[in-house]
């Protein structure tokens, strides 16, 4: 019976939706604006609205440097790294060849996983746009009317496409509270039960969800876009929690970390404060941390009270810090799953630290109308810092990988199907820090050898995947060059 309830609720809801969409629809231009298009709405007139709007964010802005603070160029959208459900779209949806355009982006900045929130005592419709003036938006969810700049299909082959200039503009989003599920139970230990039931069977799961849907257990207002999802597909209606967003940039924040002694120096170029970073440190089952409250404009510190501490001390750590910064408790807790393996587990030193709001505004700029009551973006930084062991331990595989490899091609002398030789599991163990540590290698090392080979190695990483195989999107296009043994 209860299952029965929840279909028609269901059904009853996505009659109001829609009805409200073609409501909006009809007061719209009767044209809609295609993916790419050049237009960029006005989203400065201030309609007349009354009741609350509250509006929060948070998401990260992740980089590599080696010993030295020098950031490094790495692959942020590489293939083999990918976490997100297969619902989400990115540029490439939009490209009859689309699968080659992420694997090519290089950048200094991976923007990961901005969730927007909304909050609103009642139903009401806002138009929401994000800008990346210095990078590229790659990833989204829900679909977006437009998206800027156009995709570059002459050079998704060649060097990739160019960052710079990027916004996502999903237009019209319908909120919905949740209270207004079911307002006659709003509050009522059925509606409590019933309303999440409604709310995930409006959702949309996929595989390799889990990371991804850590971000919806708030009480934000329902979120419902009506876009298309790819070449020739139809417009139709999604829901979701929040507004996802993801990019690649190739600018440089003006915080850095550097090794000094076996210590960490933090230094705060910005004209702003910090008001505070956390330095954590895995190797294997060990985790050391340390908190700095504050680093002022042009000051530099050392973290030199690292201990060892436990994933849940240290979770509750940085949760506490969310919440000082104004994100709600249950904000706070759903962005400390989301990221939680990849900061807490993996091998490691890195420095989380919450980005100051005007830079935040500077390189991300989000817009809302009609304007809300109240914003708030809690982007944090993430640096990921090799130190000289783990630079000495990347030299010392990369010479290890010469006679792998030399072995390998002895091996296989006359084997017509010249298999590739196998990616030795010493670089593998740094998982996305690969990338980055080989280009550091070659920074640093005399050895002529060693340098060729961190080049093979960076060659193969940006190979297909080895149960990715090549794919052909249509007849007569270009094979995909990454399933070639470099």
């Amino acid at each position: 019976m209860r299952q029965i309830l929840v279909f028609s609720v269901v059904a009853i809801l996505l009659v109001a939706v829609a009805s409200q969409t073609h409501r909006l629809s009809a007061e719209a231009d009767s044209d809609r604006r295609s993916i790419a298009a050049p237009a960029i709405p006005d989203l400065t007139a201030e309609p007349n609205d009354d009741g609350e709007l509250i509006v929060h964010e948070w998401g990260t802005f992740t980089t590599f440097s080696g010993s030295d603070g020098v950031f490094l160029d790495f692959r942020p959208l590489a293939a083999e790294h990918s976490d997100l459900p297969n619902y989400v779209l990115d540029r490439g949806c939009f490209s009859p060849f689309g699968f080659l355009s992420k694997s090519r982006l290089w950048g200094r900045v991976r923007m990961e996983t901005p969730v927007t929130y909304f909050y609103t005592d009642r139903i009401r419709t806002v138009n929401v746009r994000v800008d990346f003036p210095e990078g590229l938006l790659t990833e989204f969810y829900p679909p977006v009317q437009t998206m800027q700049p156009a995709i570059d299909q002459a050079n998704i082959f060649g060097k990739g496409e160019s960052i710079g200039k990027s916004s996502l503009d999903w237009g019209r989003v319908d909120l919905i509270p949740l209270k207004h599920l079911l307002p006659d139970l709003a509050g009522t230990e059925s509606g409590r039960q019933i309303v999440p039931d409604i709310v995930q069977r409006l959702l949309p799961h996929g595989a390799n969800e889990q990371h991804y849907a850590e971000a919806r257990a708030t009480d934000s207002a329902l979120l419902h876009v009506r876009g298309r999802t790819g070449l020739n597909k139809p417009e139709a209606g999604h829901f979701e929690k929040f507004l996802f967003y993801r990019g690649v940039g190739k600018f440089q924040l003006p915080i850095s970390a550097r090794y000094q002694n076996q210590s960490i120096i933090l230094v705060n170029d910005s004209n702003r404060p910090i008001r505070s970073a956390i330095l954590i440190a895995v190797d294997g089952d060990q985790v050391k941390a340390e908190k700095l409250a504050r680093i002022d404009s042009g000051q530099s510190l050392r973290f030199d009270q690292v201990r060892p501490v436990t994933e849940d001390a240290l979770s509750e750590m940085v949760r506490r810090t969310l919440v000082d910064e104004g994100l709600y408790e249950k904000e706070a807790a759903s962005m400390v799953k989301t990221w939680q393996h990849s900061w807490f587990t993996e091998n490691g030193t890195r420095i989380l630290f919450i980005v100051p709001p005007p830079i935040t505004e500077e390189l991300l700029p989000l817009h809302v109308t009609p304007t809300p009551d109240e914003t708030l973006r809690v982007l944090v930084g993430r640096m990921e810092v090799m130190s000289p062991l783990a630079e000495q331990r990347m030299v010392d595989a990369v010479a290890k990988s010469i006679r792998g490899r030399a072995q390998h091609h002895a091996e296989q002398k006359g084997n017509k199907s010249k298999p590739c030789y196998p990616m030795p599991n010493e670089i593998r163990d740094f998982g996305r820090m690969a990338e980055p540590a080989l280009v550091r290698v070659r920074q640093i090392t005399g050895d002529q050898e060693i340098r060729n080979e961190a080049m093979l190695i960076l060659k193969q990483l940006q190979a297909t995947p080895a149960n990715e195989p090549p794919r052909h999107p249509h007849p007569g296009s270009v094979p995909d060059p990454r399933g070639v043994c470099p």
